[in-house]
């Protein structure tokens, strides 16, 4: 009967994460409420409150499910390439590229989430410690591949790899953005190509 109840009970947090997530892309962070929530989910108004303390909460595990998921999803990518392309930087980076956009593109909602979040850290206090703690693992994790590329000959020892760690991210982001906007105006193949080509050098 526990084994039930807990299969239940995840069962029903995912139902309720679904429900935020459209609900959020929908209205936006501060437009929602807990209730709106609830009604998208089809459950009680102080349901979600037995899975989220609070609004911010839920709006918290909505960001990191969308860091997980692309995580996992650039993992099975990585691990899909033959071994020398694996054993390339620019192939790997090309890879994370591509495997971003895809997830956009499958995932709209959550993007949304994604890039709202980013907007409010300015205003969120802990909001900004999960997207900076975010953006910190994203860009060491970078700014590694980028010096890997500078030792295999495959970027020019003048390339920065903060800034190159910095500039992919942004670009990417704003694309996401645009994207929202006007979907058929961006080809994520042709981006990975741009920002996998020439990275930024050091002054």
């Amino acid at each position: 009967m526990p084994r039930l109840a807990d299969t239940t009970r995840s069962a029903r947090r995912a139902q309720i994460v679904a429900a935020a997530v459209r609900c959020f892309a929908r209205a936006g962070y501060h437009a929602t409420t807990m209730a709106d929530v609830a009604t998208e989910a089809g459950v009680s108004k102080g349901t979600p409150y037995l899975y989220f303390p609070s609004k911010q909460a839920l709006f918290l595990a909505l960001y990191a499910e969308w860091d997980c998921g692309l995580a996992d999803r650039v993992d099975a990518a990585l691990d899909a390439l033959p071994e020398h392309e694996r054993r390339s930087p620019r192939r790997v980076l090309h890879t994370v590229a591509t495997t971003v956009g895809a997830h956009v593109v499958d995932q709209p909602d959550t993007c949304r989430v994604l890039m709202e979040a980013r907007t409010l850290a300015a205003y969120h206090p802990e909001i900004a410690t999960a997207v900076r703690a975010s953006n910190t693992r994203t860009h060491e994790q970078l700014e590694d591949l980028f010096r890997a590329g500078i030792a295999a000959g495959e970027w020019t020892g003048t390339t920065d790899p903060a800034l190159a760690a910095r500039l992919f991210t942004a670009t990417l982001y704003g694309l996401m953005a645009e994207w929202h906007l006007d979907p058929h105006s961006i080809s994520w193949r042709a981006v990975a190509a741009a920002v996998t080509s020439t990275p930024a050098a050091r002054r």
